[in-house]
């Protein structure tokens, strides 16, 4: 499909939030030109056939009025209803991903990691709603106080709809709104350019991280070239060969070896199949290097998930060493 020349875009005036921004983030990717228009709904373009018009007006990309809510439902699987953001994203996402070049067979899986990694949370703050709080309903044996120390932990992060929060012009500031818009749509491109080239690269590692578990031996898993393993190895229960590997030697991309533990649950990341030796955690250079009898050991993290070496020798010579050890 070819690259649209020009979209003509009508969205809403005054204060922005991550999902409008992001919808015209979305549309820049499918347009050598965005034309962005933002003012109220009593002057949205007649001939809509020229114009998307989308967080305002009450058409197939709204959420603000009941029509709206009731007809778009929320998001499958989940209680989220739709903003903006995800409404675009389920119409376009095919357009979107065709001019990123991903590979057809990954759309599916594209699209779904987008979804549940970005779009579910800007969408569920800009309808107000708390995915803990939803979640907490269903256990009506906790007591209200609890529930509200949740509910407030659970707030704590500090989420990309924040963020772009924050670029709207301050009170005593003379900065144009419009300016800042598209600042802000210039920062919420990068992105999804960003976690879109993030979720096809992990899919393109697939297969050779897929080969590294099946060449694993002896609780070790080795990879010449570093990928993203985590999803994959832990996605395959009922693989022995990935249920086997305790650690998983690559080089570091700040030079030299890492060896990492594999997680004994992948919901807990304090827990490993088989940890480095306790009294390895937190040690650097000679320390280690006396300790270990590892001759070019770089370190050992303070938490015992991560050590270093200077060669893919000894980094495999630690990962043996910490297998041996009951």
């Amino acid at each position: 499909m070819q690259m649209k020349k020009k979209l003509n875009l009508y969205t809403h005036d005054g204060l922005f939030h991550a999902d409008d921004v992001f919808a015209t983030a979305m549309f820049s990717l499918i347009a050598e030109e965005i034309n962005v228009v933002r003012g109220p709904d009593t002057e949205i373009p007649e001939n809509t056939s020229d114009w998307i018009v989308y967080d305002i007006g009450g058409g197939e990309l709204d959420h603000h009025t009941p029509e709206c809510k009731k007809r778009n439902g929320t998001h499958p699987g989940t209680n989220v209803p739709y903003a903006a953001c995800g409404l675009v994203w389920k119409n376009y996402y095919r357009e979107i991903l065709e001019e990123e070049n991903c590979p057809e067979r990954y759309f599916n899986t594209v699209f779904q990691r987008l979804e549940t990694s970005l779009i579910l949370g800007i969408d569920a703050e800009d309808n107000a709603f708390n995915p803990t709080a939803d979640i907490l309903t269903l256990f009506p044996n906790i007591p209200d106080d609890q529930k509200e120390q949740i509910v407030y932990a659970s707030r704590t992060g500090f989420s990309v709809s924040q963020v772009i929060k924050d670029f709207n012009p301050t009170w005593n500031s003379d900065i144009d709104y419009y300016d800042a818009f598209m600042d802000a749509v210039s920062f919420a491109k990068d992105i999804l350019l960003n976690r879109i080239d993030s979720i096809i690269s992990s899919l393109d590692g697939r297969d050779y991280v897929t080969n590294c578990i099946e060449y694993s031996a002896n609780h070790i898993m080795i990879m010449d070239q570093f990928a993203p393993w985590e999803g994959i190895l832990y996605s395959q229960p009922r693989n022995p060969k990935a249920r086997d590997i305790w650690y998983v030697v690559s080089p570091a991309l700040r030079g030299g070896w890492n060896v990492q533990c594999a997680l004994l649950n992948s919901n807990d990341r304090t827990i490993y199949r088989h940890p480095f030796p306790v009294e390895w955690n937190g040690l650097r250079y000679d320390e280690l290097r006396k300790v270990s009898g590892i001759k070019t050991a770089i370190f050992v993290h303070p938490s015992g998930f991560l050590a270093g070496a200077e060669t893919e020798e000894d980094a495999l010579a630690l990962a043996q060493k910490a297998a041996s050890r009951q």
